[in-house]
């Protein structure tokens, strides 16, 4: 693997990361309500979906699914379904904050992070799309690993990053009064991101 192939993939990467979506949304959520250490666990569960794909897809796994669609239907059905009950659980919210000393549910926000990357239905074919570009049939297994370490590190340290940035006191304090119109907007984002995944499905 060249590393014009190498540095071209992890822009690519580094540009899709920084566009908003299900993941930046749901980090951003939790880093808010419960705090840097929720925000950072959902971030890591993100990082370890996303570090799946890029093994899945280095594999080749991709040929199968691209030779199975029903096998791409369900897990767009599932996605859409998964982001329509997080927006449905955002849009329920009162609004508040727990209590400072009250400990946030790391385990269930590393799993929640890593559900909503793994159920994205079009991470498939993003990470399939990207990869090719270093992927090749003799790719050797360091250059598979440096790859595999690369693109988790850099997933992992931009939600890191907006973990950090959302659960500081200087954010919390401007949000303290606006939190039930933030939780309404990541619903209603949510429930659109939803709606475009589920309008994907019958094509």
């Amino acid at each position: 693997m060249s590393w014009h192939a190498l540095i071209l993939v992890l822009t690519i990467h580094a540009a899709a990361l920084v566009s908003p979506g299900p993941d930046f949304a749901v980090i951003t959520r939790l880093s808010i309500v419960f705090g840097r250490r929720t925000g950072l666990w959902a971030a890591a569960g993100v990082a370890t979906a996303i570090g799946v794909y890029v093994l899945v897809c280095v594999l080749g796994l991709t040929i199968v699914i691209a030779a199975m669609p029903e096998l791409s239907r369900i897990l767009a059905v599932a996605g859409a379904l998964y982001l329509a009950w997080l927006g449905i659980q955002c849009l329920r919210s009162r609004g508040t904050l727990p209590d400072a000393g009250s400990p946030g549910p790391s385990g269930k926000s590393f799993v929640t992070g890593f559900l909503t990357n793994i159920l994205n239905p079009k991470a498939m074919f993003y990470f399939g799309a990207v990869l090719s570009q270093a992927v090749t049939p003799h790719l050797g297994v360091a250059d598979t690993v440096l790859l595999w370490c690369l693109l988790v590190a850099e997933s992992l340290l931009w939600f890191a990053l907006v973990a950090v940035l959302f659960s500081s006191r200087h954010v919390l304090a401007w949000l303290r009064g606006h939190l039930v119109w933030f939780d309404r907007t990541i619903g209603v984002v949510l429930l659109g991101l939803a709606a475009k995944v589920a309008s994907t499905i019958s094509r």
